[in-house]
């Protein structure tokens, strides 16, 4: 995808595609992080003016990849940098970039909603596993963010007898986020897919960084990052005068043809996605015609967020494809590389190792995966004949069960 043919190069995108030339980063990582700190320069005050279904320009952006290859983390700092610096000169707008749990979420916009009449907020964690957490009080933030996704108007999330009911009005909530793909599957569950989390997403994935920088020539961007951030105080300051954003008759005529002849899939992952395609289709369009001031809808902005749309819908969907399957193998493989990992040099039986396994595979599972953990070289096998009884079985782990993408080698042998 050649995202700089998608934009002015005097827009905030082009600059900011360019000023992420001199990062090892992925250009998908450099488009969709910067689109999403340009949606959060709008905040509530725009939408595309569907008929009794508004499209917020809010984003949930997830970017994925193996471990310091394409720089995630890099990719999610430099935009919420420029986001938290616009968050500082607007009081109404909350920044998170910790980990919170889901009660704690829900009080913040509470907060907010009695201080400014409005609960909008951005977060960018760099870490996915931060934000969405594995433990059992936070691991409900999955349906926390679909609820919130579609910005209601009035919520009313619960509350304590200590602090009162919670109530919330106006809420927008945009994050940004990143993780490894053995991760996702371990967190992102089909419960979480049928539950309408995973449509609400943008999973960006790439392993391809830009170019290797091996010393940075440490040129001065002040003055270049000074324009990225003009640009979006600019968007902030328009955007309280501006109309809802509509659709020009060429932008209709493109999105209609679309909408009526796309073809319909059968993989849950992209049956999920489909549903809110047309969304993700006509924000995108909304924020392209935000970048090259245009404001309104046109044709080109629709037929160029298509190909954008697809483009993610296409390499996210190998990341769920089999999902299930792949989750309980992710899940079960963590829990054997963590004990094979503590016990060093020393051999593991392998009764310990499938007690640790037992409640996600079965025992055959369970054989077909060290078998294929021993067949790549990531642990050695070893017999033991004592003096009475049948002989034990001992696994050792190797170097090779820390290398980076391991996880996906050994998933895809099961998918």
């Amino acid at each position: 995808m050649r995202y700089d043919r998608l934009v002015p190069h005097d827009s905030f995108m082009g600059r900011y595609l360019a000023y992420m030339q001199r990062q090892e980063t992925a250009l998908a990582f450099d488009w969709w992080s910067g689109l999403w700190a340009l949606a959060c320069a709008c905040g509530r005050h725009t939408y595309v003016a569907r008929p009794r279904a508004p499209i917020f320009l809010n984003m949930y952006t997830i970017l994925i990849g193996e471990s310091g290859v394409a720089r995630k983390t890099t990719s999610v700092a430099t935009a919420s940098k420029l986001v938290r610096q616009l968050c500082d000169d607007d009081p109404v707008m909350g920044f998170i970039d910790a980990k919170v749990t889901g009660e704690k979420l829900d009080d913040l916009l509470h907060q907010r909603t009695e201080a400014y009449g409005s609960a909008q907020m951005c977060a960018a964690v760099p870490e996915l596993a931060v934000f969405l957490g594995t433990e059992r009080y936070i691991s409900n933030m999955p349906t926390l963010l679909t609820d919130l996704y579609d910005c209601p108007s009035h919520r009313h999330g619960g509350g304590t007898i200590a602090r009162g009911e919670c109530v919330q009005r106006d809420v927008w909530l945009s994050f940004l986020s990143a993780s490894t793909p053995i991760w996702l599957l371990k967190t992102v569950n089909p419960n979480v897919v049928e539950g309408g989390f995973t449509s609400r997403c943008l999973f960006i994935v790439s392993n391809t960084p830009k170019h290797r920088i091996p010393w940075p020539d440490g040129s001065d961007t002040e003055h270049d990052y000074a324009w990225l951030l003009a640009d979006l105080r600019a968007v902030h300051e328009r955007v309280m005068d501006s109309q809802p954003i509509g659709l020009t008759d060429g932008g209709m005529s493109t999105f209609t043809k679309w909408y009526k002849t796309r073809g319909r899939s059968l993989d849950p992952f992209k049956q999920s996605f489909e549903a809110r395609e047309d969304a993700h289709v006509l924000r995108v369009s909304a924020l392209l015609s935000i970048n090259d001031g245009t404001w309104r809808i046109d044709h080109h902005h629709v037929s160029r967020s298509i190909k954008l749309i697809a483009d993610v819908k296409q390499a996210s969907s190998a990341i769920f494809e089999n999902t299930e399957q792949r989750t309980k193998f992710a899940y079960s493989l963590d829990k054997i590389r963590a004990i094979l990992v503590s016990r060093g040099m020393d051999p593991v039986p392998r009764s310990d190792l499938y007690r640790r396994a037992r409640h996600t595979l079965s025992h055959e599972e369970f054989m077909s995966l060290v078998e294929v953990l021993h067949e790549i070289g990531a642990v050695q096998r070893f017999s033991h004949q004592p003096d009475r009884g049948r002989p034990a079985e001992y696994y050792r782990g190797t170097n090779l069960l820390l290398a980076r993408g391991l996880g996906e080698q050994v998933l895809d042998k099961f998918t």
